[in-house]
């Protein structure tokens, strides 16, 4: 089973996959797109997040070619929409890399996820990052479309906080994006609100409400942060149960 966290800059993915990921592997077996290729490579070692994310453009890449007509219309909306009045840039690169390492390993984690449960946090929704940045405004319209033609997992969990809360977890992050300009507070206000609106605006599909779980995290302490990834962990042990039932029947 594949799920696929999703969220703002700031929203507290990281922490709170990593006390997931402890929880769930107690019982069941469980990795992430990374290791699924990273083991058999001998590359388990490798932990800077740059390092990582080169990797899985690497090896992402022959499984991206290889779906491009699956993805087609994904991947032609998706550019189309990101690229208007965006000029050529480093940044540019940058996101059209991002795309083709999400759809890379998609792929494989939908190859090779077999009897595991896949947590990923850089999935193909993320890629809705993508439009905060553009020069024109995204309509809701594009953004429904794009939630139409997204490449889905089996479970989505939005993590969600208030915005002041995004804004200040976001300026502390040790490696914030670029584009939220130096930590600028200002524009990083801006972002984190652009991001919050898009992710709820996609949370309006139906496609995506079916496979949703929405999950409130903000400033808890630790105990509370505890309880809170216990119930997720829960929430992903019902939802594979009901889902291999109804595989079954």
């Amino acid at each position: 089973m594949i799920v696929e966290f999703i969220g703002s800059t700031g929203a507290g993915k990281t922490s709170l996959i990593s006390k997931i990921h402890h929880k769930l592997a107690q019982t069941k077996v469980v990795t992430t797109p990374f290791d699924l290729i990273a083991a058999p490579l001998g590359l388990s070692s490798v932990t800077h997040p740059t390092i990582q994310n080169l990797i899985q453009e690497l090896v992402g890449f022959p499984f991206f070619v290889g779906s491009l007509n699956r993805h087609a219309k994904f991947l032609s909306h998706t550019i189309e929409t990101f690229s208007r009045n965006t000029r050529f840039s480093i940044h540019r690169i940058n996101n059209l890399r991002s795309l083709e390492r999400k759809i890379g390993m998609y792929e494989i984690t939908q190859r090779y996820d077999k009897g595991q449960i896949v947590l990923v946090d850089e999935g193909p929704i993320l890629a809705a990052h993508m439009f905060v940045f553009t020069a024109s405004i995204v309509t809701s319209a594009e953004i429904a479309a794009f939630a139409n033609l997204l490449p889905l997992p089996d479970l989505i969990i939005y993590i969600k906080a208030p915005v002041d809360v995004l804004v200040r977890r976001a300026l502390q992050r040790p490696d914030p994006p670029r584009e939220m300009g130096k930590k600028d507070p200002i524009m990083t206000e801006k972002y984190v609100k652009d991001a919050a609106t898009v992710f709820d605006q996609l949370m309006e599909s139906e496609r995506i409400k079916s496979r949703l779980l929405v999950v409130d995290n903000p400033d808890l302490t630790t105990e509370e942060h505890d309880r809170l990834a216990a119930r997720v962990t829960t929430a992903v042990l019902n939802y594979e149960h009901s889902a291999s039932k109804m595989h079954k029947i």
